[in-house]
């Protein structure tokens, strides 16, 4: 079967206590993240994404890294291998918020920016996780926000 790899980059982000996170219409909270373009660091990946999902400027000195997570699944969408690698950073941003640029699909998924405790976003992908079964994605920020609940 053919493989996809993928190379994302993830921000841990507190604001005021809380987490900086991504809401979906089913109120699934993801981190601020995306796909790495060819060429870029890390540190340009997560400076774009955090811009187009949440408005907010990364301090660049603050990068700290968290881990990694890998991913390696049958696609839901094609007949392919999905492989992901998710490298993950604590960061701080600027006071300054700016707009969103969500994309097409993800303005139609109706992406928002909300801050949560990270035992109040756990429990909603918990409940979403035995709402609608395990969705790989959802799996992925579940286990992600686990591992740093004692943060």
């Amino acid at each position: 079967m053919p493989e996809l790899v993928r190379t994302a980059v993830r921000g841990i982000i507190f604001v005021d206590g809380k987490l900086l996170l991504i809401e979906d219409s089913k109120n699934e909270v993801k981190l601020p993240s995306g796909g790495q373009e060819e060429g870029e660091t890390d540190l340009e990946t997560l400076l774009r994404e955090v811009r187009e999902e949440t408005g907010c400027r990364v301090i660049a000195e603050s990068l700290r890294p968290f881990g990694y997570i890998e991913e390696k699944r049958k696609s839901v969408k094609e007949d392919m291998i999905f492989h992901q690698f998710s490298r993950l950073y604590f960061c701080d941003v600027s006071d300054e918020r700016g707009d969103t640029a969500y994309s097409e699909n993800e303005r139609s998924l109706g992406m928002r920016v909300r801050t949560y405790t990270v035992e109040e976003a756990i429990a909603k992908n918990q409940a979403m996780l035995n709402k609608l079964g395990k969705l790989a994605w959802n799996q992925r920020e579940y286990r992600t926000l686990l591992s740093g609940s004692d943060l």
